[in-house]
């Protein structure tokens, strides 16, 4: 029995094996995550783990050509380098990325690895890049930004809101047991730019236009406090700040706000009062909300949204953000992050410090904030960052500006990248390392819900490789620091007593449903939070009140470039593919296609399946038109599984204001009919 390592809902897998090949997966039915349910990316596309293209030996480019090397070699190849770099530039000219695709153990490896052996802040991974509008948001309205419910107390409400996710496609175990709940007339609201499948059957679909998030809840709020029907027990015995936050909303115009969002202003007026009228409503979000230039605030406002109207801290109701990787919310609770170490402990604060460097028997883990993955991009091209290590991560594929991505990479004097798979991100490397896959190594994943739960070894890695753990610790080694071999159980011993929400957490304690943080010493664990305080220091709840900006991508663009291009995924595949594309899920869904409606398609003299140049002030691609009732006019939509396609070109540098996240929702462009061809590759 083992987890999934597709999305972050944590399905529960039980693995066949014969004569050391796995046959087949099947999902328990006691599991308390899916309940003998599975997608077609967890039941079937597992067999990528052994597909041929698999990286087997560790890999050093001499000359512009991988040359196979042993471990060894790798070994005193980096940390000849590493140690050059400090000597001469100083430990800030390092950066690591964790993966928010590994067990927690080994993100755990990697920050104590950058921060105590190194000595640098500069580690970041994709839970900070997609989610963490949602942990800085939460965080300073709760006090802590994890999922506030349980999957099951979908059981318990009477109304549903799904705000920028697309739950059928992205998380869809937890999707369908959505759909049903809308199917069985829940009131239910979608808030999306397209119409996705749980529009088709949602109470109310309110159809904004991308990078309005902010001004529609902002109408949903001042139509509650309009009609009082906000929760005032609840505001005045468990939050503060709200008679400023009041005076802020109802200063607002409604029809300037209609005009903002393109929604109808009386059909936001009932979807919010059906909202905060219900016994128990309960929030989910995803990147639709998180990759804006107004991520952190749309996330306080859906916050406010659910303090208003009492809908937090008790069954069916709550904030619940829909992790996009499998261990996102495992790989920012572990310290893969520059301003926070394992724990979210604060690095700047000298006491932290100070306990830190005592846990780990150092005194180098320094109390200034390291550099974010953007800003790790810019230091490379300054001549600044002089080496980075990178763990399952392909950012030339999936993270925006992908010329600017590459020009950061060959900037480098070192790239580390330990990988299954000749990646566009490993194409770029100085040392390629041959990692292992879920299959084959143990560990923990926390998934969306909190839930801490082991990753057990099915089979042996493939000769040649090994598990990402013991890597960074034989790493660790080279670098002088002692550190044990890697095992799932012995590093979760070691989190525990360091990560304080873990502290009841025993590899035979999670038993085979897991625990959902806090664990207690005791071994209890929490399904709900913010029950009777909140985790701020006053104990209260922060309303904040944020007025709508527009993108700076449409206001610099927006002229010239007149369309707006949001990104999303399909349930065929998985992020950049690299695993999906090499099982028979790519005989399923072959490539990557343009979204427009009918309207766009006639103005612009194009056809269901012609060739579309998509051009954007960053570049261009040629990409296939798919011609749906799911766009409204002027908002065209992609994904970017195919690397024939490598749709980030055009994204932009543009970003959350306050967390640094890609404002991958909102990007500025215009199109043509193309005379390029265009063919998939699996």
């Amino acid at each position: 029995r083992t987890i999934c390592t597709y999305c972050g809902v944590g399905c529960n897998l039980e693995v066949s094996t014969k004569n050391g090949k796995i046959t087949s997966i099947q999902a328990p039915y006691e599991a308390e995550a899916n309940g003998g349910h599975t997608c077609l990316k967890g039941r079937f596309a597992f067999k990528f783990y052994d597909h041929p293209d698999r990286i087997t030996s560790p890999l050093i480019k001499r000359n512009g050509e991988f040359e196979e090397a042993t471990w060894d070699e790798a070994y005193d190849f980096i940390a000849d380098k590493l140690h050059k770099h400090i000597a001469e530039s100083g430990p800030d000219s390092i950066a690591g990325i964790s993966s928010a695709r590994t067990p927690n153990e080994e993100n755990y490896l990697m920050q104590k690895f950058i921060r105590a052996v190194v000595g640098t802040n500069n580690i970041d991974c994709c839970a900070r890049v997609c989610h963490s509008p949602t942990a800085l948001g939460m965080q300073r309205a709760f006090g802590t930004g994890a999922a506030t419910n349980s999957i099951e107390d979908l059981d318990k409400t009477d109304c549903i809101i799904v705000i920028g996710a697309n739950p059928t496609d992205a998380h869809p175990v937890t999707g369908a047991k959505i759909k049903q709940k809308f199917m069985q007339s829940v009131t239910s609201i979608v808030v999306d730019p397209r119409k996705i499948e749980l529009a088709k059957y949602a109470t109310y679909h309110l159809q904004l236009r991308p990078g309005t998030n902010v001004a529609l809840l902002n109408m949903m709020l001042y139509y509650i406090i309009d009609a009082d029907a906000q929760d005032h027990e609840f505001i005045a015995s468990r939050t503060e700040d709200f008679e400023g936050f009041k005076a802020e909303i109802l200063n607002l115009d409604m029809d300037e706000h209609e005009r903002i969002t393109g929604v109808d202003k009386n059909l936001v007026r009932e979807a919010a009062l059906a909202y905060a009228n219900a016994n128990a409503a309960m929030e989910f979000h995803g990147l639709g909300v998180t990759e804006h230039y107004q991520g952190t605030f749309t996330v306080q406002l859906i916050s406010d949204l659910a303090m208003i109207t009492g809908n937090i801290g008790k069954p069916g109701c709550g904030v619940n953000p829909l992790r996009g990787q499998n261990n996102v919310q495992g790989a920012a609770d572990m310290g893969a992050q520059p301003h926070q170490g394992a724990g979210y402990m604060d690095v700047t604060d000298p006491s932290i410090q100070h306990k830190y460097n005592t846990f780990y028997k150092t005194d180098k883990v320094p109390n200034h904030i390291g550099y974010k993955i953007p800003e790790m991009f810019n230091a490379a091209i300054a001549g600044d960052l002089k080496a980075l290590w990178i763990i399952g991560e392909d950012v030339v594929q999936t993270d925006p500006n992908t010329n600017k991505v590459m020009k950061a990479m060959d900037a480098l004097d070192l790239l580390v990248v330990q990988e299954l798979f000749m990646t566009e991100t490993a194409k770029h490397a100085t040392v390629i390392l041959p990692g292992a896959s879920f299959l084959e190594k143990d560990g923990t994943f926390t998934n969306g819900e909190r839930r801490i739960q082991r990753v057990n070894k099915v089979v042996e890695p493939l000769p040649g490789t090994k598990a990402d753990g013991q890597i960074i610790v034989e790493m660790m080694r080279k670098m002088g620091y002692d550190q044990p071999d890697y095992s799932g159980a012995g590093v979760l011993e070691e989190v525990s007593q360091i990560v304080p929400f873990f502290a009841g957490a025993t590899w035979e304690g999670l038993g085979t449903n897991g625990l959902q943080w806090p664990v207690k010493p005791d071994g209890t664990d929490t399904q709900l939070l913010h029950t009777e305080v909140f985790k701020r220091d006053n104990g209260l709840g922060l309303f904040t009140f944020k007025d709508w900006e527009e993108s700076r991508e449409v206001e610099k663009h927006g002229k010239d470039y007149p369309y707006i291009i949001t990104t999303n995924r399909e349930l065929e595949h998985y992020n950049c593919g690299a695993m999906t594309r090499r099982t028979g899920n790519v005989d399923i869904l072959v490539e990557d296609v343009l979204l427009m409606c009918a309207e766009d398609a006639t103005k612009n003299n194009i056809e269901d399946g012609d060739m579309v140049c998509v051009e954007s002030p960053r570049g261009k691609v040629d990409i296939k038109a798919r011609v749906t009732d799911q766009m409204k006019p002027g908002i065209l939509s992609s994904t970017f599984h195919f690397p024939e396609v490598m749709l980030n070109i055009i994204t932009s540098d543009e970003h959350d204001t306050e967390a640094m996240c890609p404002e991958y929702k909102v990007v500025s462009c215009r199109i043509r009919k193309s005379k390029g061809k265009h063919k998939a590759m699996a």
